[in-house]
């Protein structure tokens, strides 16, 4: 072998004796080298033609996303990693670390013929592996090749054990350290190297075995992080301790054979326990302790899906890894009093549990900027077969959304007001009432008589547009309609943020039809929440948003693009909307549906109930925040005859749970805050019957314009 390298140079002689005395004698492949002379050349001329630059992305870093309040409410991440300075490395972790991987750091230029030398007798003299053949260098030199690996076949090729990838290490490693400092080495070691348990870097696997900052690390603590490196699952200390406790005992001997401990500190540290504290950290929303877990999903489809985070990437998979691998600081809307008390409330009420199999969802959004203080659902995140758990985001839609009854009333009334009909507007409204201007197709028959029906006979008679928002009178509001026309109404909601689902998503227009009054379009409680937030806001529409802020690695705020507030609705109008709903909870009508969501000041709001009672619901707002409810299953199905919670519902209305459970949740929400002026109450006075002039049936009416 030395008659073929003659002449190759000495460093390279001096870089083969190295690698074959480091132990790269016992591969299969040398005794081909040594007998074949064109193999062994072809791999010094592979070597020689090798870049010497390592080109290494930056390493991934664990992201945190944060509470309004700063407090932790995830972390994600591809890999657990936290960067640590060399200078908040204590100088006996760093000793620990030079003396079992390779004493000589600060002496060889990157490969160390005598280090190997020494490392090979050492380990033939005890027969198992003590000492590293390899350098420090040449260690991160694997481990960053394996970091920038795209492909399998890159993985494969930086593990396996040739001779080829020994000199491929080797000589990066010699570049390298012409081109950076020995700390900078180091400190990118310490970095890169896997410890075991999910724990990448030597600050992450400080935190998770001893719970604790890496510069509080003692002797024995540094010891056995330094001696787990070699083997993380061998030496696992949490499953093989006493396999932990002799590899740290051999690094801590180590340290005493090159003058770092004394013999009295060497006795005094080896016999020291593990003394593990332990601080296990899982990555994403579905993680243990996480507070709001749909909240969380939240963020994370907004910054994956959504325009806001667009600055992430252009694709959701380079938005993903970055949000799993760049080291980000998310700070959110979350107001986790605020979500802790919604959740406890929505629990009680309706545990997830619940024999009944019904879910609910609570949303809330602040008027005039759109933030989301809290989004809760009744469920525990997780996989859909585990009893009461979920990962289906129903505050979101779910997946096809969900119907909002005569919570949709509203941008009826919105249509009517703009077009100028006085709120004394009035109609006799039966119990039943069948259209001269809607048609409705059954079982693939169209043009059939569109027929609605209150939810009650006590609320026939004649209604003007106050009486019959109180009452939520669906057949006042199917005429209501007819006067209308359905276009205004749909680009109404449209404006104020509303979309049909369509493939798992609200993307699609609102479906137009005479059964829009009656809120058919699946849309989500949080959509709604928000539409409702612009009543509040004077018509100043603001899309949802979970973020304020999000900072790169760095601590640098990374340029966000949320959705701007629009003026939706002309302030006048808004204005009037709020004065006629207020009523709905505590004006002087007895049919009044939203009682029972009383919260002890001025508030406005909209109860709803669906077709057949598959769900119920409650939007409502005070000028500082607007907030819904929902309730129903995740498959709809009547919401009859049922008991929820202990308490048994004949059939379950808007005014009956979603109403008190939005009064139990605002009502503390809001204790100790400002009472905000809203419009006084609407007076009705109901005039004689207003007849609405016959039209032509069909399936959809003739479109009225915007008007203001």
């Amino acid at each position: 072998m030395l008659r073929l390298l003659r002449g190759c140079g000495r460093i390279v002689l001096a870089l083969l004796l190295s690698l074959v005395l480091g132990g790269l004698f016992a591969l299969a492949s040398l005794p081909v080298v040594a007998g074949g002379g064109l193999a062994a050349k072809e791999r010094m001329d592979d070597y020689l033609v090798l870049p010497t630059e390592l080109e290494v992305p930056p390493l991934p870093q664990r992201s945190r996303m944060l509470a309004a309040d700063g407090s932790l409410i995830a972390w994600l991440y591809a890999e657990n990693r936290v960067r640590v300075s060399l200078a908040d490395v204590p100088l006996t972790t760093r000793r620990a670390v030079i003396a079992i991987e390779d004493a000589r750091f600060y002496e060889h230029r990157g490969v160390d013929v005598k280090g190997s030398l020494r490392a090979a007798v050492r380990n033939g003299v005890s027969g198992g592996v003590q000492e590293g053949g390899s350098t420090l260098t040449q260690q991160y030199v694997k481990n960053a090749l394996l970091a920038a690996a795209t492909s399998d076949q890159q993985r494969q090729a930086a593990r396996e054990v040739t001779l080829e990838r020994k000199l491929r290490e080797a000589r990066y490693a010699m570049a390298l350290e012409r081109r950076i400092s020995k700390d900078e080495i180091l400190e990118r070691y310490l970095n890169i190297a896997y410890y075991g348990n999910g724990a990448y870097g030597i600050g992450t696997a400080t935190d998770l075995y001893f719970s604790r900052s890496v510069r509080n690390l003692t002797v024995a603590q540094s010891a056995l992080l330094a001696g787990i490196v070699q083997s993380p699952a061998r030496l696992d200390p949490i499953d093989h301790p006493e396999a932990a406790l002799a590899r740290r005992n051999v690094v801590l001997a180590r340290m005493a054979e090159l003058g770092w401990l004394t013999a009295a500190e060497l006795a005094t540290e080896s016999a020291k326990p593990l003394g593990l504290v332990l601080s296990p950290i899982s990555s994403g929303c579905e993680a243990p302790r996480v507070p709001a877990p749909f909240f969380c999903d939240y963020v994370r489809r907004a910054l994956e899906d959504g325009p806001l985070g667009a600055t992430l990437g252009d694709t959701r998979e380079e938005r993903q890894r970055r949000l799993l691998g760049g080291g980000l600081t998310i700070r959110t809307t979350l107001d986790l009093r605020m979500q802790r008390h919604a959740q406890a409330v929505l629990d009680q009420r309706i545990p997830p549990d619940d024999p009944s199999g019904v879910a609910a969802a609570f949303t809330a959004v602040v008027p005039g900027t759109g933030q989301v203080p809290a989004l809760v659902v009744n469920r525990r995140f997780g996989e859909a077969g585990t009893p009461g758990s979920t990962k289906l985001n129903l505050a979101l839609g779910g997946s096809s959304g969900m119907q909002p009854g005569s919570t949709f009333k509203p941008f009826v009334l919105a249509a009517a007001l703009q077009q100028g009909l006085p709120l004394d507007t009035t109609f006799d409204s039966p119990a039943s009432y069948t259209s001269r201007v809607f048609t409705t197709c059954k079982r693939g028959r169209c043009k059939l008589p569109y027929t609605v029906s209150n939810a009650g006979d006590s609320n026939a008679g004649r209604h003007d547009i106050v009486s019959g928002t109180h009452g939520s009178v669906n057949t006042f509001y199917l005429q209501l309609l007819e006067k209308t026309g359905v276009e205004q109404p749909a680009r109404i909601a449209e404006a104020l943020g509303l979309r049909q689902f369509s493939g798992g998503s609200p993307s699609a227009p609102l479906l137009r039809g005479g059964s829009v009054v009656l809120g058919t379009n699946e849309v989500s409680p949080l959509a709604m929440s928000a539409a409702y937030a612009a009543f509040a806001a004077r018509g100043r529409y603001c899309p949802p948003t979970p973020v304020t802020e999000v900072l790169d690695a760095g601590g640098l705020p990374l340029a966000l693009t949320p959705q701007p507030c629009r003026q939706a609705l002309d302030p006048a109008t808004a204005d009037r909307i709020t004065a006629v709903l207020r009523g709905t909870i505590d004006g002087p009508s007895r049919g009044r549906t939203a009682r029972r969501a009383d919260i002890g000041r001025p508030a406005a709001g909209k109860t709803g109930s669906t077709n057949d009672s598959k769900a119920a619901w409650f939007a409502g707002y005070v000028p500082q925040l607007a907030s819904s409810v929902w309730v129903g299953r995740p498959v709809p199905s009547p919401l009859r005859n049922v008991t929820i919670g202990g308490q048994y519902f004949r059939q379950v209305y808007g005014g009956l749970l979603p109403a008190p459970v939005w009064r139990d949740v605002m009502r503390p929400v809001l204790a100790g805050r400002p009472v905000a002026p809203m419009p006084p109450h609407a007076v009705s006075r109901p005039r004689p019957a207003v007849p609405v002039p016959g039209a032509s049936p069909s399936p959809v009416p003739t479109s009225v314009a915007l008007s203001r």
